[in-house]
């Protein structure tokens, strides 16, 4: 068994090397391809990955949850499992769902770059929930969604929403982006 592993080794050996030694040889040739996304478009894509970041999630699933008691002496051991309550827990509740659907739906639109769709899809979430908690966070997707498509319209948008909502922890991605559209103006 050694002597057909030691005289196979000893073939491929030559071989391998007179393969490295080609490549080594060969003139290389790489295709560089012009960046095609503009300033405006890469700040946009960071913009959108920021909301997101703000979004709620609903990807939260029993298997992930995971609570643990360690050194309580004397406990009881039970077949049952407790499961922790969370207090405004709205996952289970549907027109909390509907929303939150809604505002993904329209968020990974725009993170598509379908910025008319986008832009169709935030305005039909502000109309359709005016008074959500994810208002602010829509206004400034729907302003972020026009500066695709229409930069006047979009850095119009933008400033409503620096206005209205000066405290909101996106207001100051909102003057960047305000910034950056006056830039190319």
């Amino acid at each position: 068994m050694k002597y057909p592993l030691l005289l196979a080794s000893l073939l491929f050996v030559p071989v391998a090397l007179a393969v490295d030694k080609a490549t080594r040889e060969a003139p290389r040739v790489e295709i560089q391809k012009p960046e095609e996304r503009s300033g405006l478009q890469n700040l946009l894509d960071e913009m959108w990955s920021r909301l997101r970041q703000y979004g709620p999630k609903l990807s939260v699933k029993e298997t992930e949850k995971t609570t643990v008691v360690a050194g309580v002496r004397g406990a009881e051991s039970t077949t049952s499992t407790l499961t922790p309550y969370w207090k405004g827990d709205k996952t289970k509740d549907p027109a909390f769902v509907a929303e939150v659907n809604a505002f993904n739906g329209a968020q990974t639109l725009a993170e598509r770059d379908d910025y008319p769709a986008a832009t169709t899809a935030f305005e039909k979430f502000l109309k359709d929930y005016p008074a959500s908690s994810l208002k602010p966070n829509a206004e400034f997707g729907l302003a972020l969604a026009m500066s695709g498509t229409d930069r006047a319209k979009g850095l119009a948008q933008l400033k409503i929403f620096t206005e209205q909502n000066r405290t909101h922890p996106l207001a100051t991605d909102a003057q960047r982006v305000i910034s950056q559209i006056e830039k190319l103006r």
